[in-house]
């Protein structure tokens, strides 16, 4: 008669879905716990969502594991009242209990036929195996065919929130099952805010398909969706087919509408096409591929949009098409070789504006297009690479690298902890405008290090020769009046000598009756790097890199190599750290400044003509600080300061109150102007305020808000309510926010655009919806403070 528990496998594609969901949320609890475990200064979290869902279910019984053991090697108990025999027919009556393994039924009667193998289960048939509890008013199974059928069912899967009903459960025995009139829900027992209820629905376990028919989504028994047919999957295997879709209205784009088509094309292909219809703007196709071969595995994204009805071109033209191509491809292979490719590209400088997308926000600027191929051993390595980039806005487009070779080898020498390390490169820079000159740079750099490692100090000396040589073509190109310093043929030799020493001190001390260990790293560096004249090479990778307090201890100003500063300066740092008897930093501080002992006179050609060099006797003053107060404030402050004209060129500090894990307030303010003649555009002034509040497990807010110091206006101002209980969830927000400007400054408040929108999202819990995470989609990410470089 046990062989009937099969049967109850037709519910599997509802557990299926359900336990996906209790999985992924498991996974999110474990991963937040894991991190809270690993993370000593993270908060107490009593207003955790996970720690609500738990409460939801508290009346499901838990999930039991099953034996391995073969059903026939386990032992079978049946109670009755009493037991009676008839031509065949063995009856069990009153208070029947049969139990095998983890498996049991209790009914009012059962009836087991001998000759022709047919059991019968009459009256309140309660059956539980671990995994599902099940009610029903009558069982029929033959256990020589296992053909079975139940009337009037109900079932509950156990350890999540999956349960329904059905008047009729019919199966073959061959894995194929129909349900009549069944319902399902994932709300807890004693709510039923929701329910999916099909007329007929097929189960079909050899091809792992569920077919329903005249399905009815209901909240609160009102009817909401119907779908005349859906078919899906009953494991986690991918299937053809339509997913959710969403809506959303602005002020610009007005009411849109996204439906997402799943295509299973294969074990390693898949993709998805979405039609996305906006009123205002058009219909936007995007598709994406992805893959997974043996030559490697990536992304394809393309999005097309005909005809905008918006967008203007320079000439108030309306845009005659957009489009998005995006390509991520990753290949490794023969265990040392390994090829990449990052392209990107979109139709105009307003495409991030616009559409929102997977594939780029409003604050990109830049699109990276690169392609590279390494080859890696032990000691050494090579790297061809091609890249370009997609400048958006106004700007100098950059050169094209096209292609550059790379070489790279490390040496440890028999000699204490010498080292020697040779760099190498041949890079060719092409350019997309004829007025720009183009060139091939040669650069090789080898390096002798000796670092020396003490328990109370650190001397690391290096040694470097760097020899460049650039060909360059000069023709037509007359963009820029400097470019006439520009030689065809340069060649530049520098040496380098750093010597960078510290040492570690440690001291136990207790405050406030607290047990803290302090560290204080003095550190001194010592820099020489002679002066060459390098006005006759071009820029073709170089700018001048951001300093911060480790950046002082860097060996040149410039990124690449067509700009190698001249130095002969003496770089004194300081850096404490207080850490509690837990091992846990409570507060980070750093100082340092560099003293130049000469003038350097090397300048990128773009900079003021009127400084001729380094003029001044030290650098500006950097310093850093992070405070963790008993993990309810942390403090991050920046600092960049010329002392000599009294400039601040970086300041950064940012305040936060958490209260719980999902809790908190933070306020910030970012400063950077790198000297008194910047342009408009590269000023930033600006405060901002980040607010998440957890009301309790099931309310909760949010909000951001950053405000432009220079220019009077908001960036962005967001703010956010969401709800959640056990089987629903619906968040309201309302979001401004400023567009992309690449105009004029005189044309500033003339021409900037901002959007508004306000957006509804409602969820159903076990019906791919898993509830909303903490925080809200904005421009300016979150940056936790005391983590913060």
């Amino acid at each position: 008669m046990l062989k009937l528990l099969p049967t109850l496998l037709i519910l599997s594609p509802i557990a299926c879905a359900a336990a996906q969901q209790v999985e992924d949320s498991k996974e999110q609890s474990n991963a937040s716990n894991e991190k809270s475990s690993a993370t000593l200064a993270e908060k107490s979290t009593p207003r955790d969502v996970q720690v609500f869902f738990k409460q939801c279910y508290q009346q499901v019984p838990p999930v039991t594991e099953r034996s391995d053991t073969e059903l026939n090697q386990i032992p079978i108990s049946i109670e009755a009242d009493t037991l009676t025999g008839l031509n065949g027919d063995i009856i069990y009556d009153g208070s029947v209990n049969v139990i095998q393994g983890i498996k049991s039924l209790n009914t009012d009667r059962l009836i087991y036929n001998r000759n022709t193998e047919q059991a019968n289960a009459t009256g309140n048939a309660h059956y539980v195996d671990g995994q599902i509890t099940l009610f029903a008013d009558q069982v029929d199974t033959n256990l020589r065919t296992e053909q079975s059928s139940l009337t009037r069912a109900q079932y509950q899967f156990h350890g999540q929130g999956g349960r329904g009903s059905a008047d009729k459960i019919e199966g073959d025995g061959k894995g194929f099952y129909e349900l009549k009139s069944s319902s399902y829900t994932a709300c807890p027992p004693g709510d039923t805010t929701w329910s999916l209820d099909a007329t007929t629905l097929y189960i079909d376990q050899e091809e792992d398909l569920g077919t329903a028919y005249n399905a009815v989504l209901r909240v609160k028994d009102f009817p909401v969706f119907y779908f005349p047919y859906i078919s899906y999957p009953l494991s986690d295997k991918r299937k053809t087919g339509f997913l959710f879709p969403s809506y959303s209205f602005s002020d610009v784009n007005g009411f849109s509408y996204r439906q997402p088509i799943y295509l299973n094309l294969s074990a390693n292909q898949d993709a998805t096409i979405t039609p996305n219809y906006m009123e205002n703007r058009g219909l936007l196709l995007s598709a994406e591929y992805r893959y997974l071969f043996d030559v490697g595995s990536g992304t394809i994204q393309a999005e097309y949009l005909a005809n905008d009805k918006l967008r203007e071109d320079d000439n108030g033209d309306l845009l005659d098409e957009r489009y998005l191509l995006h390509w991520d491809h990753s290949l490794k292979f023969a265990d040392d070789w390994k090829f990449s490719a990052n392209y990107s590209r979109v139709s105009d400088d307003d495409y991030f504006n616009d559409i929102t997308t997977d594939y780029g926000d409003r604050s990109d600027n830049q699109l990276l297009q690169t392609a590279s191929l390494t080859y890696t051993k032990k000691n050494w390595n090579s790297e061809l690479e091609v890249r370009d980039f997609q400048v958006l806005g106004s700007g100098d487009t950059p050169h094209i690298v096209l292609p550059k070779l790379a070489f790279n080898v490390y040496q440890p020498l028999n000699f204490k902890s010498l080292e020697l390390d040779v760099y190498s490169e041949v890079t060719r820079f092409e350019h997309s405008e004829d007025d720009v000159y183009t060139g091939t740079r040669v650069h090789i750099e080898p390096k002798l290090s000796l670092p020396l490692n003490y328990n109370s100090m650190f001397v690391n000396t290096e040694l470097k020769y760097m020899l460049s040589y650039y060909q360059q073509d000069l023709d037509n190109a007359d963009k820029y009046d400097w470019y006439d310093d520009l030689d065809e043929t340069a060649t530049r030799y520098l040496p380098s000598f750093k010597i960078h020493s510290g040492i570690n001190l440690e001291r136990d001390f207790s405050i406030f009756g607290e047990q803290y260990r302090q560290t204080l790293v003095p550190q001194m560096q010592y820099l020489y790097v002679p002066y060459q004249d390098q006005s006759g090479i071009g820029t073709y990778d170089t700018t001048t890199l951001l300093q911060d307090y480790y950046g002082l201890f860097r060996d040149n100003t410039y990124s690449g190599y067509d700009r190698i500063a001249e130095a002969n300066q003496i770089t004194v740092g300081l850096e404490s750290r207080f850490i509690n008897a837990q091992g846990e930093e409570r507060l980070r501080f750093a100082i340092g400044q560099n003293y130049y002992l000469s003038q350097s006179r090397t300048v990128l050609p773009d900079d003021d003509d009127d400084d001729d060099g380094q003029s001044v006797s030290r650098s500006s003053l950097i310093s850093e600080l992070d405070v963790n107060f008993d993990d309810d404030y942390f403090f991050h402050a920046g600092i960049n300061w010329d002392s000599d004209k009294n400039l601040l060129h970086k300041v950064n500090t940012t305040i936060e109150k958490r209260w719980a894990h999902n809790t908190y307030l933070q306020l910030g303010y970012r400063y950077y102007k790198e000297d008194e003649d910047s342009e408009w555009d590269e000023v930033v002034n600006q405060v901002g305020s980040k607010l998440n509040w957890s009301i309790n497990t099931q309310w909760s807010t949010y909000a951001s808000y950053y405000y432009n110091v220079e220019f009077k206006d908001s960036y962005e101002s967001i703010i956010g309510l969401k709800y959640q209980s056990c089987c629903w969830a619906i968040g309201i927000a309302y979001d401004e926010h400023m567009l992309s400007y690449y105009g004029d400054q005189d044309d500033y408040y003339d021409d900037m655009e901002t959007e508004r929108s306000i957006s509804i999202n409602f969820e159903l819990m076990g019906l791919g919806g898993l509830g909303y995470s903490d925080g809200e989609d904005s421009l300016f990410d979150y940056g936790r403070p005391f983590y913060l470089k």
